[in-house]
């Protein structure tokens, strides 16, 4: 369920770490159908139920740091050219199988 609390991540990059003339359709082509990108006040926003950053987007000094950017969620993985943001589902554990 996507209205519920917990259930997205949220990766907030700030206009200072972006490189210049990013395109929010090349943003939108590398998430899931679920996932809202908007740029605000030249800030990238993503949010879904699993969030990917490209390393592309963001100046050099920067990508060290990607993980940083991550509001909700978890940095889930990250390798040299990509960052995954999965939502926090660690709070809805499943009840262990009793045997």
């Amino acid at each position: 369920m996507p209205d519920e609390p917990g259930g997205q991540a949220e990766v907030l990059i700030p206009h200072g770490w972006l490189l210049p003339n990013l395109s929010l359709d090349a943003v939108r082509s590398l998430q899931r159908g679920d996932t809202t990108s908007d740029l605000e006040k030249g800030d990238l926003r993503l949010a879904g139920v699993e969030v990917l950053v490209a390393r592309n987007w963001v100046k050099e000094e920067f990508w060290p740091r990607i993980q940083d950017a991550v509001q909700k969620g978890y940095a889930a993985e990250k390798t040299y050219t990509f960052m995954r943001a999965h939502a926090d589902r660690r709070r809805s554990r499943r009840p262990k199988k009793s045997s």
